[in-house]
């Protein structure tokens, strides 16, 4: 079965940068009707005007205005995109909040700094499949992909926070997996290895990231852009058998 997403509604959170950013722009090439949400709406056209000069032929994306740890939000930018299109096809749930490497010691961190990480992370993971499943159950059915981490399998010295909410976000794909599936609904957690964003840039220091390329393939760590075609393929009827699984995105290394 051939990989195509044309035509497909394609709701992305954090799309505003890095990643979900690079998702937007490269699903929309492929002819998805892209929804790029984020918490601004200044720099959500910008992401929308960026999908508009790139791939002139792609369907006219939307920005969708939404802090995905507020409920009220996530509702408001759930009925937005079913005025617009009638139906989700797939979820991309991206957003989330990166500390600085090291900076959560179990002994030393704050209690704000903790619950953002999980209101980002875990809480907003939460609240758009309560909102946007929905819609796609009403349409017989669609793809929801959590964003997780490989930090989420195993995480080291100040990164506990970080790595609980990517393991719950791991936890979740599962569960709405057994929850929904007969529903229509499919679920993957994808983990992806150190990867190049703004938050990654933040947060690795560059002695880390020089560690971890040399064991990358092409001495390299990874790119937003190596993602892209596997969401594409996740959002396409080729992945219709796969769901409630994580998918780890890294080398392995001994």
């Amino acid at each position: 079965m051939q990989v195509d997403i044309r035509d497909k509604v394609i709701v992305i959170t954090g799309a505003a940068q890095g990643l979900g950013r690079t998702l937007a722009l490269g699903l929309a090439r492929e002819g998805a009707r892209i929804a790029v949400l984020a918490r601004s709406s200044a720099k959500a056209a910008g992401t929308v005007d960026e999908i508009v000069a790139s791939a002139p032929d792609a369907p006219k994306p939307m920005a969708v205005v939404a802090d995905v740890s507020d409920e009220n939000q996530v509702r408001a930018a759930a009925e937005a995109v079913d005025a617009r299109w009638g139906r989700v096809d797939a979820l991309i749930s991206n957003a989330g909040w990166m500390p600085p490497a090291g900076t959560m010691r179990v002994l030393d961190f704050e209690l704000a700094d903790l619950r953002r990480i999980l209101d980002s992370n875990l809480v907003g993971c939460f609240l758009v499949t309560k909102h946007f499943a929905p819609i796609m159950i009403r349409g017989g059915g669609g793809r929801i992909i959590y964003v997780g981490s490989m930090v989420g399998t195993q995480a080291g010295p100040g990164s506990g926070a970080y790595g609980a909410s990517k393991a719950g976000v791991h936890l979740l794909s599962n569960v709405v997996h057994q929850e929904l599936a007969d529903q229509g609904i499919r679920t993957v957690a994808l983990a992806p290895g150190l990867t190049v964003t703004p938050g990654m840039r933040v947060a690795a220091s560059e002695d880390h990231i020089a560690r971890v390329s040399a064991r990358y393939p092409g001495g390299r760590v990874g790119q937003p852009e190596d993602i892209v075609p596997f969401a594409a393929f996740l959002c396409s009827p080729a992945a219709e058998h796969l769901s409630g699984t994580l998918v780890g995105i890294r080398p392995i290394t001994g």
